[in-house]
């Protein structure tokens, strides 16, 4: 996809957030899927070393069936985010299977043998995987065993699977609105889509994984995650672009669009803030991963870097879209805080 902002007068930043555009990586053989784009890799000669999330991106063609496979020390989720809808066979035996569609989230739990299958009749299927140790080409073991059962499943569900209810086992499929926002203290409404909490949806998971819907303009409290790792990816983006201000002072920046992946490190010197480049359109689907159980924990705020934000997310509206259109804008979505601090639009 081609952004009219890509090459903006933002400057690009020499720290180690940087947005990781999809093609930007070429695909190489990961065991069970032939090849992925690997896309996060947190060994110390990967793309982001030091981080404790991994994540390829998927291209499937029609009629791909992958090799069983599973990952003893890992957790791992799936998001298909074009295509028709993807089987995913799983459990000792392959018994249990679930249906993806664009959007939907598949978690995987450490230690269970799954294979994925896209059907035939559709154009194939584009999406990530996200996994809970640092690197998709470790912790990968072959369960060439299980390639009998793997067909038979596949026989038997490509043919009936519109009118049979699918057995989850110990995967969930979690679709985009199926689980309801919660506001956090960053200003967010965030989807706790994935919580591995006892209490969760998805119990046991080290990962997880949140929703996120960011109207126009909307500027996010500065905050920052002492003990997470952040993996933050917009799946539907506006022209204009996710802008992410990081750094001790914010004094970084980064800007994402559709596809383009985010790692955020754990830690102060990793103090983060998003402000929506778009006065209208909102950011919508974002997914949040996560290196702990809960998207609800770990995200203090630093008030302090308000005003920092402030100042810098509106200059860079100011820049994209002018003073007098951005002042017009914000005036008219909330005359108050326009007229008192003439800044981004926050709650």
């Amino acid at each position: 996809m081609t952004h009219p902002h890509r090459t903006d007068t933002l400057r690009p930043s020499p720290t180690l957030i940087r947005p990781i555009p999809f093609e930007s990586v070429a695909p190489r053989p990961v065991p069970g899927w032939r090849k992925i784009r690997v896309l996060v890799d947190g060994r110390a000669d990967g793309t982001v070393p030091g981080f404790s999330l991994a994540a390829g991106g998927l291209e499937l063609p029609a009629n791909f069936r992958g090799d069983p496979q599973q990952h003893p020390d890992s957790d791992t989720v799936l998001l298909f985010t074009t295509g028709g809808p993807v089987l995913t066979y799983h459990g000792e035996d392959l018994r249990f299977w679930s249906v993806q569609w664009p959007g939907d989230l598949l978690t995987i739990p450490r230690g269970t043998p799954y294979v994925v299958d896209v059907l035939s009749e559709h154009l194939g299927s584009t999406g990530y995987v996200v996994r809970s140790t640092s690197s998709l080409l470790d912790g990968n073991l072959a369960r060439p065993d299980l390639d009998d059962q793997a067909a038979a499943m596949a026989g038997a569900a490509r043919e009936h699977w519109e009118n049979r209810a699918p057995a989850p086992g110990r995967c969930t499929a979690v679709p985009f609105t199926s689980v309801a926002p919660v506001v956090t203290p960053q200003g967010h409404r965030i989807r706790p889509l994935v919580d591995g909490e006892p209490g969760g949806n998805t119990p046991g998971m080290r990962l997880s994984v949140g929703g996120l819907d960011v109207p126009g303009a909307f500027l996010a409290h500065p905050h920052h995650h002492p003990g997470t790792d952040v993996l933050v990816l917009p799946t539907e983006c506006p022209a204009e672009g996710a802008l992410t201000l990081h750094g001790q002072q914010l004094e970084h920046d980064a800007v994402q669009y559709s596809g383009d992946l985010l790692p955020i490190p754990a830690g102060r010197e990793f103090a983060h803030t998003v402000q929506n480049l778009s006065l209208t359109e909102p950011i919508g689907r974002v997914y949040e991963f996560r290196s702990q159980p809960s998207v609800l924990c770990d995200n203090p705020r630093l008030p302090g870097l308000l005003p920092i934000a402030e100042r810098r997310g509106r200059a860079a509206l100011d820049r994209l879209h002018g003073v007098d259109a951005v002042t017009a804008h914000l005036r008219a979505a909330n005359p108050v805080h326009a007229r008192l601090s003439g800044t981004g639009a926050r709650p």
